[in-house]
C-alpha cells in the first residue's frame, strides 16, 4: 500500500482518494469495488418542447397533405395532393403544342409517357423527358403515389418570338420569325375514398 502511495506521490497525478483507496483494498484482499450507478441524464425543458413541436409539425404536414379543390363543374369537391411543373421555352408552335396538351390531358401520367414515347410528334420527346421530372419532382417534393397521378391540366404557353434574316433574290432579305412555346402541367393525386362495407359483407366475414 505504501509503495503505491509512493509511486503515485513521485508521479504526481492527481488521483481521487476514493480511488486509491479501492486499489489498495483490491491488491490487499482481491476485491473489486461495487460500480457506482451513472447519475440519470433528465432531459432538459427545451428538449421536451421540441419533441413536442416537432410531433405537432408532422402532423399537421400529414394533414395538410391533402387539399380540397374542385373537381370541375358538376363534379363537386375532391380531396387531392396538387403539384405544379413547368417547362423552358423551346422550339416549337404553340398551336402544334395544344395539340399534344389536349392529348395527354386527363391521362394516368405512365400512359402519357407511353403515349409521347410512341408519337411521330417532333416535340414529343421534349414533353415525355419533362413528363419524367414532373414525376419524379412530385414523388420527392410531395410524396405523391406515381400510380395513382394523372395530369389534371396541360396548359401551353407562348414563348418570345426570335427573328432570322431570309434572303431573297435581288439582294432583297426579309424577315422569320421562329416560334417558342413552353408546357404547364398540373399533376393531381387523388385521396383514396374508403368504401362503406355493407350489412351483407359484415355478415360474411364472420362466418
Amino acid at each position: 500500500m505504501f509503495s503505491l502511495l509512493k509511486s503515485v506521490t513521485r508521479l504526481r497525478v492527481s488521483v481521487p482518494v476514493s480511488q486509491i483507496h479501492s486499489s489498495s483494498a483490491t491488491l490487499l484482499w482481491g476485491k473489486k469495488p461495487a460500480p457506482q450507478p451513472e447519475p440519470a441524464i433528465e432531459e432538459s425543458a427545451s428538449q421536451k418542447a421540441s419533441s413536442v413541436f416537432e410531433a405537432a409539425e408532422k402532423e399537421t404536414k400529414e394533414t395538410a397533405a391533402y387539399q380540397t379543390v374542385s373537381a370541375g363543374k358538376g363534379e363537386g369537391l375532391v380531396r387531392v395532393r396538387e403539384y405544379t411543373y413547368s417547362t423552358a421555352n423551346f422550339h416549337a408552335s404553340p398551336r402544334k403544342l395544344r395539340m399534344i396538351g389536349n392529348q395527354i390531358s386527363g391521362l394516368p401520367v405512365t400512359e402519357a409517357i407511353r403515349q409521347m414515347q410512341f408519337s411521330s410528334k417532333k416535340a414529343s420527346d421534349r414533353i415525355k423527358h419533362s413528363l419524367v421530372w414532373a414525376r419524379k419532382n412530385a414523388m420527392f417534393q410531395r410524396e405523391m403515389n406515381p400510380e395513382n397521378m394523372f395530369i389534371k391540366l396541360a396548359r401551353v404557353g407562348k414563348g418570345k418570338y426570335r427573328k432570322r434574316i431570309d434572303p431573297k433574290a435581288r439582294g432583297r432579305y426579309g424577315m422569320i420569325r421562329v416560334p417558342y412555346a413552353h408546357m404547364k402541367y398540373v399533376l393531381w393525386e387523388k385521396q383514396p375514398e374508403e368504401k362503406p362495407v355493407g350489412r351483407n359483407a359484415e355478415e360474411r366475414a364472420l362466418l
